[in-house]
């Protein structure tokens, strides 16, 4: 026997949509980290760093209105951001 008020919850959500300027800039991030990693060395780790330290930001500004599982993963994008500065300053 199928529940009718689980249909109708079902129905009524939306589908997140993505505005152009949230591409644009996961576009320009992602660039950012490939040029940091492919000039390396303290230049990149700088980079990488100042990448690391305003997602950190931003993530903090944002923390109590996300989800407990969006927290764990932007978490975990900054912390593998920051410890990919730290190797390039280091082999750097």
């Amino acid at each position: 026997m199928t529940n009718p008020g689980a249909a109708r919850r079902r129905a009524r959500r939306t589908t997140p949509s993505i505005k152009p300027i949230q591409l644009i800039v996961g576009a320009l991030v992602l660039a950012l980290f490939i040029v940091a990693v492919v000039i390396g060395g303290w230049l990149g780790a700088v980079l990488l760093g100042l990448l690391a330290a305003a997602a950190g930001v931003l993530l903090a500004l944002r923390w109590s209105s996300l989800d407990s599982k969006v927290r764990a993963v932007r978490l975990v994008a900054v912390l593998a951001t920051a410890a990919v500065a730290v190797s390039l300053a280091i082999r750097g």
